[in-house]
């Protein structure tokens, strides 16, 4: 029985992993703000006729494809530029965990050395 539920499952979360490659999902930016747009277009009326007006104006609106490509442009910059800050200041990082490290060492040793000798 178990092997059927791992069987389904598995083919659900499959299907579902291939459409979104087909449909653009995991491609470029462009072919994924269109399948925003297309999602917003075919989402927004389902929305607006059969989810009660008290709840719609609580809800925030979906942002619009431009507003999200922005976002994501944005988000994607802000990653680049985050990435590369760390990977040049990487030496910096590895000089001073050395560093730390070898007086950790040096204490120990030192600490070792002088209870080798009281003993």
């Amino acid at each position: 029985m178990s092997i059927v539920r791992f069987a389904i499952k598995s083919t659900l979360v499959g299907g579902i992993v291939y459409y979104s490659i087909q449909q653009g999902l995991w491609s470029k930016s462009e072919d994924s703000v269109q399948l925003y747009g297309r999602l917003y277009n075919n989402v927004t009326p389902y929305i607006k006729d059969n989810i009660p007006k008290k709840v719609i104006n609580e809800l925030p609106p979906l942002p619009s494809t431009s507003d999200l490509s922005n976002s994501v442009k944005s988000s994607w910059n802000k990653g680049v530029i985050a990435s590369m800050k760390f990977l040049s200041e990487t030496p910096t990082y590895v000089t001073n965990g050395v560093q730390s490290i070898s007086k950790i060492l040096k204490g120990y040793i030192e600490q070792q050395s002088v209870s080798e000798k009281n003993q």
